[in-house]
């Protein structure tokens, strides 16, 4: 089950659409999960849509745009990075659309965040989830842990459990991060999406809006329209 291109979306983290707060925000740790994770995939080759839009016009559009970055981008498979909140809630779980790819990815991948001593929670149903019944590619959503629970955020790094979601996604997919080149000698692309600016896809790509003006010859940096495609290294 190869795959050369991963999207992943760093749940919430936009206006009209914030994450929960417990002990933790959960903004502030899915984006430090997610940005680590997206390096760690980029590193072993993976060509990673980071699906997070920069702004929003309501919760709908904000959803909308994460599915349609990697729809547009014919991406292979699809990940949500979120931290769940229950009061007495703690451990973590995967939600897909059962029965299919995406249930024995998360199979997969679960039990690499375990081994860190989170509560194995299960893959569960997300039929009702937006990104996942919308997405044309296979989709997990990832509960890592419980924002509010002090089991869980005691001690909590968010650098362990990207590595385990990473290690998880390298057996899922049979990648060997050796056998790869580093993504500098890759030649990327991306899609704009309602919402981009050069500024956004230099900050996801790990660039600069003028590297990105010199690789597009493009004339005007505020000027780019959805479905262009952007070379991003």
């Amino acid at each position: 089950m190869k795959i050369s291109k991963l999207a992943v979306d760093i749940g919430h983290n936009v206006q009209f659409d914030g994450g929960a707060v417990g002990i933790r925000s959960e903004n502030e740790l899915n984006y430090e999960v997610g940005t680590k994770l997206i390096e760690k995939c980029r590193a072993a080759g993976l060509t990673v849509i980071n699906c997070t839009p920069s702004s929003a016009t309501s919760l709908y559009d904000s959803l909308n745009q994460r599915v349609q970055a990697a729809n547009s981008n014919n991406s292979d498979f699809f990940i949500s990075i979120h931290h769940n909140l229950c009061t007495g809630g703690h451990g973590s779980e995967i939600l897909c659309i059962p029965g299919g790819r995406a249930e024995g990815i998360a199979k997969i991948i679960l039990p690499e965040i375990s081994k860190l001593g989170f509560t194995n929670r299960g893959v569960k149903a997300g039929n009702d989830l937006f990104v996942l019944k919308n997405t044309n590619m296979s989709a997990i959503l990832i509960e890592c842990a419980f924002c509010d629970s002090p089991v869980d955020m005691n001690n909590y790094n968010p650098e362990t459990m990207a590595e385990a979601i990473f290690k998880g996604i390298c057996k899922a997919f049979e990648i060997n991060a050796s056998e790869h080149c580093s993504p500098s000698e890759q030649t990327n692309y991306y899609t704009v999406v309602k919402g981009d600016t050069l500024s956004s896809i230099a900050k996801s790509y790990g660039t600069t809006i003028s590297k990105l003006v010199q690789r597009n010859n493009i004339k005007d940096a505020n000027l780019i329209v959805i479905g262009q495609k952007v070379r991003v290294n």
